[in-house]
């Protein structure tokens, strides 16, 4: 009996605790977790962040262009001479040939401080008596280098001034002119337009230095290739130039010709530059200005004691030359 009841109280409090027991359970089991739907999670994801732009490049600054080298010598140093340049403190030249239209021709580039640098000459002691060979007149004035002249001489008027000198003031008409001022700046003009009056005012005050007489001109006002000239010297001949780039640059050019054989290249012949071709190569080598000097058998260059070209039957004696020299020098 004692038994039964026993039994009957434990069915009884295990009915008792059996609502607790489920309670627990449900309290201590984890909370169930809610899986969002795929538009939620895109939803919830964070922005990419902005990329930073960039910083553009800081341009690098334009070079300053380097100052053309200075072409003469520094104070105290000693002139330099070689086959074919001079240097000193006041002069600079260089000497380049070259063929050209089948033809030998010959630069001399020239720089001077000094205008007076750039003389021209006469042999003996009166303008347009007589006549010397180039070595021998170059020699007599200390020159450098020396070209053909105008030979003004040979012409019955037209201005002649020489070393600020005026030899001749004759109007010539005809012929186009060459003037070289005191300044080192050097203007070619056409006869047409030559006023004569304006070149009297401008020698007396003593502003022009050499004028040239021979002719034509080879550029026009711009500096550009001519192809009519106020000449009846076209056709191919040797020739003699005188070039201007600005004051205190200038450039000798000679011209061999007349089937003279070449210095530049074996077994070959001179043929000579027609004033088109002259024209062209002045333009070519940038000249602002040009004027055509005496020319044929009388074509020559002087320079460092000997001649520096290939004249027609050895050249002939001249009545002028162009020349460069040492201020300095007698």
């Amino acid at each position: 009996m004692k038994t039964i009841r026993l039994s009957l109280c434990l069915a009884l409090l295990l009915t008792a605790l059996l609502p607790w027991a489920g309670a627990c359970a449900k309290s201590t089991a984890a909370p169930a977790t809610t899986v969002p739907s795929g538009d939620a999670l895109q939803a919830t994801k964070t922005p990419k962040p902005t990329k930073t732009p960039k910083a553009t490049k800081t341009p690098k600054p334009t070079k300053t262009p380097k100052p053309t080298a200075e072409p003469y010598l520094a104070p105290g140093q000693t002139p330099v001479i070689t086959k074919n340049s001079y240097r000193s403190q006041q002069i600079a030249i260089t000497i380049t040939a070259q063929r050209c239209s089948n033809t030998d021709v010959y630069v001399a580039d020239i720089y001077v401080k000094d205008v007076r640098s750039f003389q021209r000459a006469y042999p003996g002691t009166r303008w347009g008596k007589t006549a010397q060979r180039i070595t021998t007149l170059s020699e007599s004035q200390n020159a450098i280098l020396s070209m053909t002249g105008d030979s003004a001489n040979n012409f019955s008027a037209g201005w002649v001034i020489m070393n600020g000198q005026v030899l001749r003031d004759k109007v010539n008409r005809k012929r186009d002119i060459g003037i070289l001022y005191t300044t080192g700046e050097m203007v070619t003009i056409p006869a047409q337009e030559i006023d004569h009056g304006a070149i009297a005012a401008a020698a007396e005050a003593g502003e022009i230095w050499q004028t040239f007489l021979f002719g034509p001109m080879l550029l026009d006002q711009d500096g550009k290739a001519m192809t009519k000239f106020n000449s009846n010297v076209g056709p191919v001949n040797p020739r003699s130039v005188i070039g201007y780039y600005a004051p205190g640059h200038y450039c000798f050019v000679q011209v061999d010709g007349r089937r003279t054989a070449s210095a530049l290249e074996k077994g070959k012949k001179n043929r000579g530059l027609t004033l088109t071709d002259l024209s062209l190569f002045m333009e070519s080598l940038g000249c602002k200005a040009a004027y055509n000097l005496d020319g044929g058998q009388s074509s020559l260059m002087y320079f460092a004691g000997k001649i520096h070209s290939t004249p027609f039957k050895n050249g002939r004696r001249l009545s002028d030359i162009v020349l460069i020299k040492e201020v300095d020098a007698p």
